[in-house]
Formats: structure tokens, sequence, C-alpha cells
């Protein structure tokens, strides 16, 4: 058996687990992208019903 043989094969095996594991933190980035503007877009549209009805929001009702 070739030494050569065995690291260029171990070299390739680890070339390969990092691109792997570059394109898992590239896809976890853009879903947290995504995930933020989604976030971003739900607070947006409450505080505009709010602002819109000033007579909502200022009782609690404790009776249930």
């Amino acid at each position: 058996m070739n030494i050569n043989s065995i690291a260029s094969g171990a070299v390739a095996q680890n070339v390969a687990q990092k691109t792997g594991d570059a394109v898992g933190v590239t896809v976890a980035k853009k879903a947290m992208d995504i995930q933020a503007d989604a976030a971003s877009q739900l607070i947006s549209s409450v505080s505009k019903t709010a602002a819109t009805e000033p007579h909502l929001g200022n009782n609690v009702n404790t009776h249930a």
C-alpha cells in the first residue's frame, strides 16, 4: 500500500468535510436572515394596527 494514496485520501476527505461545514453554516445564516425578516415584518404589522385604533388595549378583562 502506498503512503501517498492514503494521505491524498485523507486530505480529500478533510476538504470535503470543510466544504460541507461551510455549506451548513451558509444555510444556517440564510435561515436566520429569513427569520429575522419575518419577525421584523410581524412586529411592524402589529405596531401599525395598534396605532390606528387608540381605544384598543386600554382595558384588561380580569374576569374569565
